[in-house]
């Protein structure tokens, strides 16, 4: 058995693996965008010092690498707060934070693009602000983000191939424990490249294609 033919038994149980890299990734971008939701609208405040508080955040969640963040988050935060975390909660927690900075950048180029005249005409009716932007600014500002976060989802689920870092038993610690038992890490670590080359494949088709539906229902 050639040295590709005796990998191909075990791409099953690398296949199993995808099932924490896609859940830690749908969490972590759920996570990210309820966050971002929040760090953008201290973005939005009138008052400096939340302003402030919101570029900050922004600023340090981008700073770092997401192979810092998880092991920040797995080993300092619980060695500081007790906190026996296992490792797809620290892993969901480390990605959540990171790209809920992303996300906030996203909402607000979002918000940017909305015609100023929305508020005009709202505010023209009597329409508070609250109401404003939960009717009016949101749901058009949701609808240009849409295939800049599932992008954004494509960069998360390329990032949570790191997690095996902290034990989490995805796919790329799947093949890396049995490249390390087999010394054929070039053949392992390659049918993983055209796993992920497929899957970011077919997720960026679909938000091209989101992309063109929500451009012509404009």
């Amino acid at each position: 058995m050639n040295s590709w033919e005796s990998v191909l038994p075990f791409i099953p149980a690398m296949l199993a693996g995808l099932r924490y890299t896609f859940l830690i990734s749908v969490v972590s971008l759920l996570g990210a965008m309820i966050i971002g939701l929040g760090v953008v609208q201290l973005w939005r405040s009138e008052s400096a010092l939340l302003r402030a508080v919101g570029f900050a955040y922004v600023q340090v969640f981008r700073s770092l690498s997401p192979y810092v963040y998880i092991l920040l988050v797995f080993f300092a935060i619980s060695g500081l707060t007790g906190w026996n975390m296992d490792a797809v909660t620290a892993a969901i927690i480390s990605l959540t934070l990171l790209n809920s900075a992303y996300v906030a950048e996203i909402y607000r180029g979002a918000l940017l693009s909305v015609d100023k005249g929305q508020w005009e005409a709202a505010a023209s009716i009597g329409m508070g602000s609250f109401k404003t932007n939960y009717v009016i600014i949101w749901p058009q500002a949701l609808r240009v983000a849409m295939p800049s976060l599932l992008n954004q989802f494509i960069v998360i689920l390329k990032d949570s191939s790191i997690v095996g870092i902290i034990g989490v038993k995805d796919i790329l610690y799947v093949a890396n424990a049995q490249a390390a038992i087999t010394y054929k890490q070039f053949e392992y670590l390659t049918v993983v490249a055209l796993i992920f080359i497929t899957i970011v494949f077919v997720l960026s088709r679909l938000s091209l294609l989101l992309e063109r539906r929500l451009n012509r229902g404009q």
